[in-house]
């Protein structure tokens, strides 16, 4: 229902779209996908390491850029316009996690963190954990300043050898791959969909592109999971 700089599907709540827009935006997904809800459980993101747990007809109390549930019927969602959405399942134990991670979030180990509490908790089990990654920044697309670079684990920077300026670039997936696995989640047992947010703008909003563009506004994307009701 969005138009302009948000069209079409936008689903950010605090992107600048008009809200009643949005919140239609939102009953279409979830009516497409069969979902019973209104809305879905969607923390306010702080670009950091907070996990929260979702529980039915409970606001989440505080800002998070991770969230958890054993309850079925809530539909778990993170907002992304460049940033990697990741979510988390273990269909043994009935647990489902949704995971917001920026270079910020990442060098605080966002989705490693979520995932050793979840191991530690009983929340869910290495062994029976999948982890989907989404589209975010390509490392060509994440270049960043050198000061910021040095904050990085520095196996996941690259230079642009192409340019005379070699400025450094992050792999910002293959980081947040690396922390699962460091975790203990299987390497089979995590899949990586979609390609650079930046550089396919018929299907995803981009904040970099938009800054490229002169008006630094987007919409955003959404990634969802829910338990079966």
């Amino acid at each position: 229902m969005s138009t302009g700089s948000f069209a079409s599907l936008n689903l950010g709540e605090f992107s600048g779209d008009e809200p009643e827009r949005v919140r239609r935006n939102w009953s279409i997904l979830l009516e497409s996908r069969g979902f019973s809800v209104r809305s879905p459980v969607l923390p306010r993101l702080c670009h950091g390491a907070a996990l929260v747990e979702a529980f039915p007809d409970t606001p989440l109390a505080e800002p998070a850029d991770a969230v958890f549930t054993h309850s079925r019927g809530l539909v778990l969602a993170v907002t992304t316009a460049d940033c990697l959405a990741a979510l988390i399942a273990d269909p043994a134990t009935g647990c489902v996690a949704a995971v917001h991670a920026g270079w910020r979030g990442t060098r605080g180990n966002i989705l490693g963190r979520t995932l050793t509490h979840l191991f530690a908790a009983g929340h869910c089990r290495p062994e029976t954990t999948v982890v989907a990654l989404g589209p975010c920044l390509s490392p060509a697309a994440l270049e960043l300043g050198e000061e910021l670079a040095a904050t990085l684990p520095a196996a996941h920077l690259y230079r642009d050898l192409t340019s005379n300026l070699g400025r450094p670039h992050f792999d910002l997936r293959g980081c947040n791959r690396a922390q699962a696995i460091a975790a203990g989640v299987r390497p089979a047992s995590l899949t990586e969909t979609g390609g650079c947010t930046r550089e396919n703008p018929d299907q995803f909003f981009s904040y970099r592109r938009a800054q490229a563009d002169g008006s630094g506004v987007t919409g955003r994307m959404a990634a969802c999971i829910t338990l079966s009701s």
